[in-house]
């Protein structure tokens, strides 16, 4: 048994713990969930709310042997309002193959894309992509496979709550209103479009980040994490327009391009 499982145990026999969420097989008589190392802190309390049942302020510990960490901590409000969406299960898919997608790149480079999760986004975008995609569910093994594939190409990803693909390339105009100084063009989008559909979009940014928005707020990040090298280091949110991000966001009215340098995260 290694030092971390020898915690997790004698900290669950000791302690009110409603739950243990780690990256290997926890041993304990508590329910217990397993992810991946690097969503551990950001996901790992929103999946126990999802598996679990666990609520806000009920402790859970988060242990990892990869980084050789035990946490133990109350479950937050907002992770466990994002665990009672209706479509929390396509927005957990949707973390993990962006979170892979970070890791690996694709054919060795970085990429950056946006996934609206939401079944009244007709009307609210176009497409000037000659591509239609059916038959295809991010919830199956094939389904990630493709998504991965997508998200070479310019445009937002839209994807109904059952986690099928409904459109990509999509390009959604952006009220000037939405436009605030410092904040890149993928990530104006995302709070603009997660705000009018109330929605769950996700971004990947091409410094291996992944940002949940949802309501107009940022409200989950998962941290790069050997993002696979590029052409740059630099997130897109701390740049002006790149290639991606052109296409993908369009004009909003006026003709107020959503673009910038920097970022402000909006705390739930």
């Amino acid at each position: 048994m290694s030092s971390i499982e020898g915690a997790v145990r004698r900290m669950v026999s000791c302690l009110e713990v409603k739950a243990v969420v780690a990256d290997f097989d926890a041993d304990v008589d508590v329910p217990t969930v397993k992810v991946p190392a690097d969503l551990l802190d950001s996901v790992g309390p929103v999946e126990a709310c999802a598996k679990t049942g666990v609520k806000a302020g009920d402790f859970i510990l988060l242990a990892s042997k990869e980084a050789g960490t035990v946490t133990y901590r109350p479950v937050r409000p907002e992770e466990e309002r994002l665990a009672g969406l209706e479509s929390y299960n396509v927005v957990s898919r949707l973390l993990s193959l962006l979170s892979e997608l970070a890791l690996e790149g694709v054919e060795g480079e970085r990429v950056g894309t946006l996934c609206v999760v939401s079944d009244e986004a007709e009307g609210m975008y176009r497409t000037t992509l000659p591509i239609r995609v059916e038959g295809v569910n991010v919830m199956t093994e094939e389904g990630g496979r493709v998504l991965k594939a997508l998200s070479r190409l310019d445009g937002a990803i839209v994807i109904n709550s059952d986690g099928s693909v409904e459109a990509v390339g999509a390009i959604f105009d952006v009220n000037s209103d939405s436009v605030r100084p410092g904040l890149g063009a993928r990530h104006t989008t995302a709070l603009h479009v997660s705000r009018e559909l109330a929605c769950p979009v996700i971004v990947l940014s091409e410094s291996g980040r992944v940002r949940l928005y949802y309501r107009g707020k940022e409200v989950l990040e998962v941290p790069a994490r050997g993002a696979p090298r590029g052409p740059s280091a630099d997130d897109e949110e701390h740049r002006g327009e790149h290639a991606a991000g052109e296409s993908v966001h369009g004009r909003g009215r006026g003709d107020s391009r959503a673009q910038g340098r920097g970022s402000s995260r909006q705390p739930r």
